[in-house]
């Protein structure tokens, strides 16, 4: 049986971070990375807030049910495609993406252990975990830099959509997790380290 991994936790956390780490340091011939990015609706399924913004923060926002079945068909060996989420930046044409099935499988995403019947998948469950302010303080750096957006937009989306998702929706998946870490200063060094011992040596009783 392939061994499964799933990454969660609120948004600049370090999920995504925390997975190409991993993705550096594993064989990629034996492991399958994913981010549940890819796995967001048109545009025009999206949720709405009140205000009649879409909300991404929103396990609504996520085709729950294609990431399902492309996760079965993983789970048995099956190959799948999905197109490449591009943060809805215009020019960037997105990619069809293909997984296969590997020994190992990583993955990581806001909403990841949100359904049971994707997170009872998961042989280890990790939430990130980093206080305010210091999730704002890198989404307000990573939004800016990597997405252009204003400082006025992420500090309303901010405290109008991401802080009550991760309150409603985030921060109770603690409970379904195996191990939190603390992600203040963004030194994740240890918890790599322990992890890639971890995870080395079930690549190496799948060879």
């Amino acid at each position: 049986m392939p061994y499964w991994v799933g990454i969660t936790g609120g948004s600049a956390s370090g999920k995504t971070y925390l997975l190409e780490l991993l993705r550096k340091a594993l064989p990629s011939n034996k492991v399958t990375f994913i981010s549940i990015d890819h796995y967001y609706k048109d545009l025009s399924l999206q949720p709405k807030d009140p205000e009649g913004r879409i909300n991404f923060d929103h396990p609504e926002a996520i085709d729950y049910e294609k990431l399902y079945h492309d996760f079965r068909a993983l789970r048995s060996g099956q190959s799948v495609t999905q197109r490449e989420y591009t943060f809805n930046q215009p020019g960037v044409e997105p990619r069809l993406l293909t997984f296969r099935p590997a020994p190992v499988l990583i993955a990581e995403g806001l909403f990841l252990f949100y359904w049971a019947p994707i997170r009872d998948l998961f042989d280890l469950r990790i939430f990130m975990e980093a206080e305010e302010p210091y999730r704002f303080i890198r989404r307000l750096q990573r939004d800016q830099k990597e997405r252009g957006y204003s400082a006025d937009s992420i500090t309303h989306q901010y405290l109008t959509q991401v802080l009550p998702s991760y309150e409603q929706f985030v921060a109770p998946l603690r409970q379904y997790s195996h191990l939190i870490i603390q992600n203040r200063y963004g030194d994740l060094m240890p918890a790599l380290s322990v992890l890639l011992s971890h995870l080395k040596g079930v690549v190496e009783r799948s060879s």
